[in-house]
């Protein structure tokens, strides 16, 4: 391999990277942010330094959700048993979530495990991926598209620009599919909120336009940029991603995938039950 020639990273790599790095965000956002504010065991100043990395670098994974959640839009062979799915693991995994974030000793002790205040993410990659199934359908198709001139190479189906009337019609069909998530998102208290949401509105329609991804992961992340700053630290995701060139890879197996999420915070969900608070 020549020496500036650069190593190819591919799907399976970044779901790693994705796991790994939330797995340590939820280390510092579980284990010791319950230490550090909801437990009455001693204080260490270089725990809450630690916090602050751990959070600094979960902000990596997110980002890389959702721009393999928009890659997998395109290649699943049934989007609503992709959605069916993500719906499937946000109800196993609220349990696991309220108990490593937010139950108290109370709770705890009277065997009351699931609270409503705030849903856990896999409620903010359905909806978000509902909005990009929904966006799929009624969105303007034109050749100024970059997508849309790649799905004609491909399929040999020429695509007839819609009329101007047409895609303004459109457009607005989009916005109001678009605000209605966002507001969902919101609204449910689920992971991200809105946030959540424009991010995946800014890699959609990055990758619709550009199917670039470079730019496409970009666009994702000033989208979470705009509602919270923290979330810029993502954009160090683009060493990697400018390194994917849209091969699989030896993929984890796909449930493994999934049930790293709930499991993980149930083992963090239990050591502070057991030994924080």
């Amino acid at each position: 391999m020549a020496m500036n020639e650069r190593k190819e990273i591919t799907a399976a790599t970044l779901k790693w990277i994705a796991v790994i790095t939330m797995i340590i965000d939820h280390f510092g956002a579980s284990i010791l942010e319950t230490w550090l504010y909801r437990s009455q065991l001693p204080y260490y100043d270089w725990m809450l330094q630690l916090d602050r990395v751990c959070r600094s670098i979960g902000r990596m994974a997110f980002p890389i959700f959702i721009f393999l959640m928009i890659e997998g839009l395109y290649h699943t062979r049934n989007r609503w048993k992709y959605l069916a799915r993500l719906l499937l693991l946000a109800f196993i995994s609220e349990v696991p979530f309220d108990c490593a974030f937010f139950l108290s000793r109370y709770q705890f002790d009277n065997h009351v495990f699931i609270e409503f205040g705030y849903q856990n993410v896999f409620v903010t990659l359905s909806i978000g991926l509902f909005m990009c199934i929904l966006l799929e359908k009624v969105r303007p198709r034109t050749h100024h598209f970059a997508l849309d001139r790649e799905m004609e190479a491909q399929t040999g189906n020429p695509i007839v620009d819609d009329t101007p009337k047409m895609i303004l019609l459109k457009a607005l069909a989009c916005v109001v599919i678009m605000v209605a998530c966002a507001y969902a998102n919101e609204f449910l208290r689920a992971d991200y909120g809105a946030t959540g949401i424009i991010g995946f509105i800014g890699m959609y329609w990055g990758n619709v336009w550009f199917r670039e991804n470079w730019r496409t992961f970009l666009l994702g992340v000033a989208g979470l940029t705009m509602l919270n700053r923290f979330e810029m630290v993502a954009v160090v995701d683009l060493f990697f991603i400018t390194r994917y060139q849209g091969t699989k890879g030896k993929s984890m197996n796909k449930w493994f995938f999934y049930f790293v999420y709930p499991v993980h915070l149930a083992i963090y969900g239990f050591l502070v039950w057991k030994f924080i608070i």
